[in-house]
């Protein structure tokens, strides 16, 4: 499932940087560009330490070095959209719709699997 969102994410991202082209021009793209991007990278790495801390906690000693990693992280990503926002003053709007593409795609992703859930049972209503 993480790399199929990781897919629907990238391509997302190329979407949403063709559009901020569209309508913002050429600071627009680069403004979703680098917000997808930031998003991206924000995701893979969540779910590569979110998998490392679940199966340390599960062994009973929970990490706390991945602890840390996960809060550095963090901070790294908040620094990072400051220095696009206010410092590159990249495009607030743009910036947020391609930052945006992970929790669309994880909507998308969602209401497929609703979907296929309710196709099932009504396959097997028909049986």
């Amino acid at each position: 499932m993480v790399s199929r969102i990781e897919r629907v994410n990238l391509a997302l991202a190329v979407a949403v940087t063709g559009l901020a082209a569209l309508l913002w021009g050429k600071s627009g793209a680069v403004a979703a560009g680098v917000g997808a991007v930031l998003a991206c990278v924000d995701f893979y790495l969540l779910v590569r330490l979110g998998t490392r801390m679940v199966a340390q906690a599960r062994t009973g000693v929970p990490s706390r070095v991945l602890s840390f990693l996960l809060l550095t992280k963090t901070m790294i990503l908040f620094g990072l959209v400051f220095v696009a926002i206010r410092v590159a003053k990249l495009d607030a709007i743009a910036f947020a719709l391609g930052f945006s593409v992970f929790v669309v795609s994880i909507f998308l992703l969602g209401l497929q699997a609703g979907a296929d859930k309710t196709g099932e049972a009504n396959a097997q209503m028909e049986r």
